[in-house]
């Protein structure tokens, strides 16, 4: 098929996390209705709350603004935002400035989906006051899934469908990374913050900095593990950890999980030498040896809906709006 180019807008916001939540707000009014919730959903958000504003300070403030700017519920709206909801799939991989063709650490992520959802994929370009500017990646009013800042931090999430066990009172997993990325400046930093925080579900975090360093940051409700790497991480949508592997099912079915996993493996042992933008971008767009996804189950059509490369020394990152199997990638600077 041959490439193309889906519209794809930049939503630019700066400010106080108030005066950023005013102006997405401002946006979304009339696009956007809240829906009911149950009295159990209400209180659990509420404990939610309470937790997303003592470890993330702003963010419900933001919240609260784009609530009244857009014309919305803020109680109804924090249920949506604040707590857990459906879990994508995805494909993560970094990769230390040793092994790339510019000498500098690179990111890429795919996003995996439910295909009528690719319309609501949003880049955002983020300048909080006192904070990092980001490039950032989400169809989520304020958490975001994945992203770099201009200290040249990288991180996204994965979810792990197999966990086991039930919602927790904690931060949102992409409330999370927004966090990183409008606060953190390197791996460390924010793999420590992550094993600091209370988790509401089970997920990978993948981190790079531009140093160089590389982490996997393996989270739930019951405990998280943080595991170095050296050139090379990936993540997809299961666990590494021995102790965490036990919060898992194990007649859960893994195999699009691992394939993808390994693929990403093989392609980065079988390199040889440097890699550069083109090899990226064959491992997350190609089916057969790479991570490019598309599937169809109970009449839903799901798979890889968009994809982003970022390479950390650079205030940039290319960006596929759809499947990086047909559509080009766009060049987005933050």
């Amino acid at each position: 098929m041959e490439p193309q180019n889906a519209r794809m807008e930049v939503v630019a916001l700066k400010g106080t996390y108030e005066e950023i939540g005013l102006q997405y707000g401002r946006l979304l009014k009339g696009r956007f209705s809240t829906f009911p919730v149950s009295e159990a959903k209400r209180e659990f958000t509420k404990k939610c709350e309470a937790i997303t504003r003592e470890h993330c300070p702003g963010l419900v403030d933001e919240l609260e603004a784009l609530s009244s700017s857009a014309g919305l519920d803020p109680e109804l709206m924090k249920c949506f935002i604040l707590t857990i909801g459906l879990e994508p799939s995805c494909s993560v991989l970094a990769l230390s400035g040793e092994r790339t063709v510019g000498g500098a650490p690179m990111f890429a992520r795919n996003y995996d989906w439910d295909v009528a959802l690719q319309e609501y994929f949003t880049p955002f370009r983020v300048e909080p006051k006192g904070g990092l500017a980001s490039i950032s990646f989400t169809e989520h009013m304020v958490g975001r899934y994945g992203g770099a800042n201009e200290a040249g931090l990288a991180a996204a999430i994965t979810a792990i469908p197999a966990y086991q066990g039930k919602p927790t009172p904690g931060v949102r997993m992409n409330i999370a990374t927004r966090w990183i990325l409008d606060h953190h400046r390197t791996t460390e930093e924010a793999a420590e913050w992550l094993a600091e925080i209370p988790h509401q579900w089970a997920h990978n975090f993948l981190l790079a900095d531009s140093g160089g360093t590389l982490a996997r940051v393996e989270t739930a409700p019951e405990r998280i593990r943080i595991q170095y790497g050296q050139d090379f991480m990936a993540a997809t949508n299961h666990y590494h950890d021995d102790e965490m592997k036990e919060l898992e099912d194990p007649l859960y079915d893994y195999t699009n999980s691992h394939r993808r996993y390994v693929n990403m493996e093989r392609w980065y042992e079988g390199s040889g030498g440097k890699i550069g933008l083109g090899e990226i971008q064959f491992v997350l767009s190609d089916h057969e040896a790479g991570v490019c996804n598309h599937y169809e189950s109970q009449g839903v059509k799901g798979g890889t809906i968009w994809s982003w490369i970022a390479p950390l020394d650079q205030r940039k990152s290319h960006v596929c709006h759809g499947p990086p199997c047909s559509n080009d990638y766009q060049i987005v600077n933050y």
